[in-house]
């Protein structure tokens, strides 16, 4: 079917990419006066450098991001590294992703739509 496309498999990827760092981003929020607790990204890094090097190219159901916990130096007394800020920023931006996303796989579906009824 059309939905088959890839146009449609890298906008499904996207939403899935986009609603998985809402969820890490909403864990990190959740859990910002948790002790010790390390915030939660997504990373690319594996995908990103051997699409530079030329060494592979990714198809579209194989694009995969990993959960990675960030290391970097507790910023509260607690042993907690999560930053409200960033946090609040990145769910924004996954949330601005997410929307202009599903707009775009609408408007492919009004647009088979009307071809669709055109004829009738």
């Amino acid at each position: 079917m059309f939905y088959d496309s890839s146009k449609f498999k890298v906008l499904e990827a996207g939403v899935q990419l986009a609603l998985m760092q809402q969820k890490l981003s909403t864990q990190n929020i959740a859990n910002i006066e948790t002790t010790g607790y390390k915030s939660k990204g997504l990373s690319f890094d594996g995908v990103l450098s051997s699409v530079q090097n030329g060494t592979d190219t990714p198809e579209i159901s194989g694009i995969k991001a990993s959960i990675i916990t960030n290391d970097t130096e507790s910023t509260q007394p607690n042993g907690n590294n999560v930053n409200l800020e960033k946090e609040s920023i990145t769910l924004y931006k996954a949330y601005a992703q997410y929307s202009v996303l599903l707009n775009q796989i609408s408007s492919e579906f009004d647009k088979y739509s009307y071809v669709l009824n055109c004829n009738m």
